[in-house]
């Protein structure tokens, strides 16, 4: 199949690839730009790989893949995608901040796959603009960047700012890129090439590690979890979450464990747990910090609280 029109010279799209890097959220990036070339019958795209200090780059999966070069190296390619995994190895960001200023400055697209998202912020290019990233990693973002706009959407594009929640989103980025520039036909076509069923859009949510699902909860449960959810750091009696939708507490717990297995106010303690494993996961605060931040009363409760949930202390977790 040729589905070719006006060739011109190939839009660059370079990944730079951090150490730990998701390579499926950056093998769903590439395959639908070498579908494309190979359906349009010339090279529309062309792609780059770029690490920090221009060494191999290792993935999260124990793959290592040669990079074309140091990034800041060459010229400015049109899209640029920061791809980083669910682990980061602590390194200074000096200079990677400077050189991710400098290509915003030349007019790259600036985007992000997984985790990338966190270095784009790191460097103060979210500033003005709505983004996303993996939902596990979301909880350590607000921490770390609390006047950042966070969605929950499989990709976001604000202005010139592209970033995706990684994995097989990713896809669904670069062939939303790939119907603005040559339509949606070509897309539509390299989807099959993939087995795709459906092109998915930005607006789409993403699906949480959560056991449950608030879009699959009565109305009144899914507005009380998600009152739960916005209060960690103080948490609301079960009384008063009843009372602001109207219910009394003995209905509010038969919801809670008709639909989820617990009651409400066991549910609470537990989704604080797991808000609690992410930023221990994610970032650098100490424990007691993220005690605080989770409505544990002392860091002893907290830890007494954490073993008895995950097996482990929150010190072992970091180990």
């Amino acid at each position: 199949m040729n589905l070719g029109g006006n060739e011109k010279r190939p839009e660059c799209v370079e990944f730079l690839l951090l150490d730990l890097f998701s390579m499926m959220s950056v093998t769903c990036a590439i395959e639908p730009l070498r579908a494309a070339n190979r359906l349009l019958g010339f090279e529309a795209y062309s792609w780059r790989f770029s690490s920090e200090d221009g060494s191999a780059a290792h993935a999260s999966n124990g793959i290592s893949v040669n990079v074309n070069e140091r990034f800041g190296t060459s010229d400015a390619p049109e899209y640029l995608f920061v791809c980083a995994g669910m682990t980061f190895v602590a390194k200074d960001q000096t200079r990677l901040n400077v050189m991710l200023k400098r290509r915003a400055r030349e007019g790259c697209h600036m985007g992000a796959l997984s985790m990338g998202t966190v270095f784009l912020a790191r460097a103060g290019l979210l500033t003005d603009a709505r983004c996303t990233l993996h939902w596990e990693g979301q909880p350590a973002f607000r921490e770390e960047f609390p006047f950042i706009e966070l969605s929950n959407q499989l990709y976001v594009i604000d202005m010139n700012r592209y970033t995706c929640a990684g994995g097989t989103a990713s896809l669904d980025l670069i062939l939303h890129i790939i119907t603005q520039a040559h339509g949606a036909v070509l897309a539509r076509s390299i989807a099959n090439q993939f087995q795709v069923e459906r092109i998915r859009t930005g607006n789409v949510e993403q699906r949480s590690g959560s056991s449950v699902r608030l879009d699959t909860l009565p109305p009144h449960l899914a507005q009380a979890v998600g009152l739960m959810m916005r209060n960690f750091e103080k948490p609301l009696s079960i009384g008063s979450i009843a009372r602001t939708f109207g219910l009394s507490v003995r209905n509010l717990e038969r919801l809670f464990q008709r639909h989820t297995g617990y009651p409400p106010a066991r549910y609470y303690k537990i989704i604080r747990l797991e808000h609690a494993r992410d930023l221990l996961l994610h970032t650098n605060l100490a424990n007691v910090d993220i005690a605080i931040a989770t409505g544990f009363c002392s860091s002893s409760y907290f830890s007494a609280s954490y073993a008895e949930h995950f097996g482990h202390t929150p010190s072992q977790e970091r180990q």
